[in-house]
């Protein structure tokens, strides 16, 4: 994805009785997220995790906040991968779904100070699971809806942890591909 592609980005409006996200305030943050991706402005995945938006303006219906979030998600992780100097790993092309290699490089930050993670071996044993389910899809191997109900442990003080939402994403996404290659 490239900052053009962010820029260009269009959302459907949310549906008859939701309000979703103020248009102009996402537009707005797509673009700082351009900016980011072309080295002029400096949004960390952590911004966009914690970007709130208000509501549309009287008698309008915002964004899907649905379609919303699941773009923030997807960059996030993207922005991860350009601060690793890893290749970018596209998840949401049909064309180019994740793979074997791209869970093994997988890699989830810290969570931020004072707040408590998923444990990171137990992270570490589903990533291995993925992997083997994506090198061969066979009857043994994960399904979106083991992805779904896929759940962590805090970390104990002391122990390896990584970032919550990070990985709840990563679920997201990896979840969705299952999804769309099953059907």
């Amino acid at each position: 994805m490239t900052p053009e592609d962010v820029r260009r980005r269009h959302f459907g409006t949310a549906p008859f009785g939701h309000h979703g996200y103020h248009p102009g305030q996402v537009d707005a943050f797509c673009a700082r997220i351009a900016d980011t991706m072309s080295g002029h402005d400096h949004l960390s995945a952590a911004d966009i995790r914690l970007v709130e938006f208000d509501g549309p303006p009287f008698g309008h219906r915002g964004y899907d906040i649905d379609q919303v979030d699941e773009f923030l998600d997807q960059i996030c992780l993207e922005l991860e991968y350009l601060r690793r100097g890893h290749p970018l790993i596209t998840v949401r092309q049909q064309e180019d779904p994740l793979t074997h290699d791209d869970v093994l490089r997988m890699r989830f930050s810290a969570p931020p100070f004072g707040l408590s993670g998923y444990a990171a071996e137990e992270v570490g044993a589903f990533l291995d699971r993925l992997a083997a389910t994506l090198a061969h899809d066979g009857p043994n191997g994960l399904t979106a809806e083991d992805v779904r109900h896929t759940r962590f442990h805090t970390a104990s003080p002391g122990t390896a942890a990584y970032h919550r939402e990070e990985v709840d994403a990563f679920l997201d996404l990896v979840s969705q591909q299952l999804a769309k290659a099953t059907s």
